[in-house]
Order: C-alpha cells, then sequence, then structure tokens
C-alpha cells in the first residue's frame, strides 16, 4: 500500500529503534562562518576533523545511516558554544567529502541555507548531555583504560562521547560521570576520533540490527 502525504502535513516519525548518538567535543572549531574552505585545519579549528567524523558517522557504501546522528559541540572563537548536529534520517543534498560537508557547516553558521537534517543551537555541551540524559540515553565515554568494547553489552539508546586530538577536558568528563554512564576502550591501538567512529559502528553492525522504522514526511511516498 502507498500513501503519498499532503504538502501541509507535519512530519512525523514512528520510529521502533533508538539512534545510533555520537557527541564531538571540538576544542577549537569555530564558531562563525569565518573560515576558508581552502584551509579547514587552520581558518576552521581543524573542520576538516569534524568533517571526517561526521563523514564516517553518518555514511556508508552508497547510502546514510538513517539510524545515526552526530552532535558537533564547536568551542572555538567568536562565539563558544554552538552545538551542530547531523541526523542521518533527513540529511539531504549532503555530499560525503571533507569540503562539501564544512561548506554545510559554513552555510548554517552565516544562517544563509536551511536543512532538514541539520540542526544549530547555541548550548553548551553540558546543556546537550541533560538533554540527552532526560531522554533515557546511556553515555559511552571513549577512554583508553576503558572496559574493552567487545565485553560490553551495549544500551539499546545510547550515546558515545568523544573528544577531538585534544581530548576531552576533564570537568566535562566528569559532568557526564553525573548520568549513567560506562567508560569503553576500543583496545591498545590510539585512533583518530573519525576512526574511533568507524569502529564503534563495525561493533554494532556485527550485532543483531533492531526492527526497520517508518519515516512519513512530507510529499513522501512510503511502501507498507
Amino acid at each position: 500500500m502507498r500513501l503519498l502525504l499532503s504538502r501541509v502535513c507535519l512530519s512525523v516519525v514512528k520510529r521502533t529503534f533508538a539512534m545510533r548518538q555520537f557527541i564531538l567535543y571540538a576544542r577549537k572549531a569555530v564558531t562563525s562562518s569565518d573560515f576558508s574552505l581552502d584551509d579547514l585545519p587552520g581558518s576552521g579549528g581543524r573542520m576538516d576533523l569534524i568533517a571526517r567524523c561526521i563523514c564516517n558517522a553518518l555514511w556508508i557504501s552508497h547510502d546514510l545511516r538513517r539510524d545515526a546522528c552526530i552532535h558537533i559541540v564547536a568551542c572555538g572563537s567568536p562565539n563558544p558554544p554552538v552545538v551542530i548536529s547531523f541526523y542521518g534520517d533527513r540529511l539531504r543534498n549532503v555530499s560525503p567529502d571533507e569540503r562539501n560537508i564544512a561548506a554545510w557547516i559554513k552555510k548554517v553558521l552565516a544562517s544563509k541555507k536551511r536543512n532538514p537534517g541539520i540542526r544549530i543551537r547555541k548550548i553548551s555541551f553540558q546543556q546537550l548531555i541533560a538533554e540527552l540524559a532526560s531522554e533515557g540515553n546511556f553515555f559511552y565515554i571513549l577512554h583508553e583504560k576503558g572496559r574493552d568494547i567487545a565485553r560490553v553489552k551495549l544500551k539499546e539508546k545510547r550515546v558515545f562521547v568523544l573528544g577531538d586530538h585534544i581530548g576531552l577536558p576533564g570537568k566535562e568528563e566528569k559532568f557526564v560521570e553525573r548520568f549513567e554512564h560506562e567508560k569503553i576502550s576500543l583496545g591498545t591501538t590510539s585512533y583518530l576520533a573519525s576512526q574511533c567512529i568507524t569502529v564503534l559502528h563495525y561493533e554494532m553492525d556485527k550485532k543483531p540490527k533492531p526492527r526497520d522504522f517508518t519515516r512519513l514526511t512530507q510529499d513522501k511516498k512510503i511502501n507498507y
């Protein structure tokens, strides 16, 4: 059965699964659109790292991960903090390359263009954590001295917390520890943040997949 929604209908999501959520604390990520796409590491405050993390969180070969989202907590100048969230089930017209992802971040920071899969908010890391905790999420802090992920039975509503190339500040780590959490490790090798996300997806992909979900969107045909 096919259902064609009217233009006046609101988007409704009927989920039978929990999103895979990632938080990246980006200490130097700029919080204005005043950076060059030709110098993402410098003028963008390691915007190249951020773009790679977004790509690894949301893309697989020839498709998006509809059950994943990533929150970037940008803490660089001139207006920190800013949280930029990318949602795989809503993202449109974004390509899985550093320059295109960074260009979209530049657009939303400048309020020049909107994307249903990108949300920007003027909130802090701690406000984001408190919000996600109130929704019943369990936090997994990536830590070299954490429990090996191979021995961890992951909760259904899970949020993975990562630091950038500098790491997660101690005070922010302690704040996460106020809520239900566990420190996990990916082994004895130190990976890049973007690689950590790939490994986490790999570990979750090996486990039985949750039931699919139905997303009702404006002017979209859905097969039942």
